[in-house]
């Protein structure tokens, strides 16, 4: 079972682009690189805030620290290596902790540059069809 350690950003990145009312804004999340040594797991990670109208942008770069059982964190990096696939019980709560993480930490560079802030990151569930943000009652 993966065990979450900590989030560590390494690069932050924010514009307003042009002065104008903000409308809506999008959020995704990339994962760009899972390594594993031993029993320990680092998920690199990419998350974009892009503003609407092309008022902004807000970029996040970091590194998820997990661990698992040595087999474990070989099959996870393995998987993603041949098929760029997380299990879904390890995405889901990954993309969580990603989302949750970025999106606080977000708040403050958004706001050094008059951008709104991605506050109350909605939860990521993952379906067949893939991740879907919901904002409703969890059960």
């Amino acid at each position: 079972m993966v065990e979450f350690r900590g989030v560590k950003l390494g690069y932050v990145e924010a514009k307003r682009e042009k002065d104008t009312l903000i409308n809506g804004l999008n959020i995704n999340i990339n994962i760009d690189d899972i390594k594993a040594m031993k029993e320990d797991i680092m998920l690199d990670f990419t998350y974009t805030v892009k503003y609407a109208d092309d008022v902004g942008y807000l970029k996040i770069s970091g590194t998820v620290y997990a661990k698992d059982s040595e087999d474990g964190a070989k099959k996870i990096e393995e998987g993603w290596r041949m098929e760029k696939k997380l299990p879904n019980e390890i995405a889901q709560p990954l993309l969580n902790l990603i989302n949750f993480s970025s999106g606080v930490n977000g708040v403050f560079v958004a706001r050094a540059v008059n951008l709104a802030p991605p506050l109350i990151p909605p939860r990521i569930e993952i379906t067949s069809k893939g991740g879907a943000a919901t904002s409703g009652k969890r059960a």
